[in-house]
């Protein structure tokens, strides 16, 4: 199976990207033995499928984070690269804001709204965008912004991208970060409270040996906007290196860290995590909700929490659990009850398919529906014939049963071709249809797909 790495970096040709992107960076693996047909699980009745196929530096490659629907058929999204040919020193990894717009046949057409300059406007975009009530987009790049910093590349931005009359969209930076005394590499996007204040989450920066931090961003009257750390990971008992974010009505701050948690080496194998906003001061106070054990229970949260209509946490693990694939096992989608006494932990599946045949380290985050099923991707597994044996991935469902119990369905396997590596989750329309995306696969460039499955 696909190896994995719990240092504070992976590097991409020359970029150390935190480990807040360190799994869909190792799902970046080469896609061989693509000429596999094309493969849907007859189980959900998945009938067509259709992609769009990026090329490079005209329109980005490696897409890095989710969609975002805006309800009338299109799709935004980010690459990690591609977009312009040269770039300064983030070249190739300049990067681009997509949309996707879906036609009256269900065709799929690309339009790059925003390329990357790889300077002070960022470079990189990873994590999924956000809009506010104005229509206005919100992410973050790893890389770029100050180039006095985190050698000479630029620690990463908050940026913002307005539509304009004619079409066009306008970048602004909103922050951008310092490496040593703050962040550094915010490859996770942002989430929005009903202030207007953004929060989000990086691998790095801070003090030495920092093992990641919660930041926030709050706007002036002026414009400008505010910075403040939330928290800090220590590593070790404390977790480090978190994944994902998400906020509750009560404004406090759920997600996960990939490492850290459990002393008892070897295993340093993650964490569930709240954050809760002060009472009085100006601390934020940090509870552990779970530490993993790499075992059973698995190991390695890979995206953060979604919550369920009963106020259930719900996510994945790249691994652990059946060792059905050899040596770190296939992972596992967990559950976390709020009870009297703290909260306690399930596993609800266990991806447990020889050598990953039903999909292995799941990494994407899940996705609800209004009967509490859930969707997600594996970034692995599925057809075996694809990736040297690895498989290049698969989409699968979770459907809620009476005792609050899930089937397992595959929706659907990936064959290079129709894509390879999904490392993001899918969302859903009204109609059932999902759409999403992967790292790589595609055309002869291997740059990645944005796909639509229909029911």
């Amino acid at each position: 199976m696909i190896g994995r790495t719990k240092a504070t970096g992976i590097t991409i040709g020359k970029h150390t990207i935190g480990t807040g992107v360190i799994v869909r960076a190792l799902l970046a693996v080469a896609i061989s033995a693509m000429a596999s047909p094309l493969s849907h699980a007859v189980s959900n009745g998945v009938v067509s499928a259709k992609e769009y196929h990026f090329r490079g530096t005209p329109d980005g490659s490696e897409p890095d984070g989710g969609l975002l629907s805006d309800g009338a058929g299109n799709f935004y999204g980010t690459t990690s690269a591609g977009g312009l040919k040269n770039c300064g020193l983030s070249t190739p990894f300049c990067g681009t804001v997509f949309k996707v717009s879906v036609g009256a046949n269900g065709t799929l057409t690309e339009t790059v709204l925003y390329k990357f300059q790889g300077g002070a406007d960022g470079a990189s975009p990873a994590g999924s965008l956000i809009f506010d009530h104005a229509g206005n987009l919100y992410g973050t790049t790893v890389t770029g912004g100050d180039p006095q910093v985190c050698n000479g590349e630029g620690c990463g931005t908050v940026f913002k991208l307005s539509p304009n009359s004619n079409g066009t969209w306008t970048e602004t930076v909103l922050f951008h970060f310092l490496g040593s005394t703050d962040v550094a590499q915010p490859g996770l996007g942002v989430v929005m409270d009903s202030a207007g204040n953004l929060y989000g989450a990086a691998g790095g920066g801070c003090i030495e040996e920092c093992n990641g931090t919660i930041f926030k961003l709050s706007p002036n009257s002026n414009g400008t906007w505010t910075e403040s750390i939330l928290y800090t990971f220590l590593g070790g008992l404390d977790g480090g290196f978190p994944t994902a974010i998400v906020l509750d009505g009560a404004g406090n701050i759920f997600g996960t860290t990939f490492s850290g948690g459990v002393a008892t080496s070897p295993c340093s194998c993650g964490t569930v995590f709240e954050l809760s906003p002060p009472q009085s001061g100006t601390a934020w106070t940090k509870t552990l909700l779970y530490a993993f054990n790499d075992g059973l229970d698995g190991g390695s949260p890979s995206s953060g929490v979604t919550f369920d209509g009963a106020g259930n946490l719900y996510g994945e693990t790249f691994d652990g659990g059946s060792f059905a694939c050899p040596q770190s096992g296939c992972g596992t989608v967990y559950r976390l009850t709020p009870e009297s006494s703290g909260w306690k932990f399930g596993v609800v599946y266990t991806f447990n398919g020889i050598n990953g045949s039903r999909g292995a380290q799941p990494s994407g985050g899940l996705t609800v529906d209004s009967a509490g099923n859930f969707y997600g991707t594996t970034g692995g597994g599925g057809n075996l014939t694809c990736n040297n044996g690895n498989g290049c991935g698969t989409v699968f469902k979770l459907s809620r049963q009476t005792g609050n119990t899930f089937t397992f369905s595959k929706v659907f396997q990936f064959n290079g071709t129709s894509g390879a590596s999904p490392s993001t989750s899918v969302i859903l329309d009204p109609s059932g249809n999902l759409y999403g995306t992967t790292f790589s696969g595609g055309n002869t460039c291997n740059c990645g797909v944005v796909f639509a499955l229909t029911p």
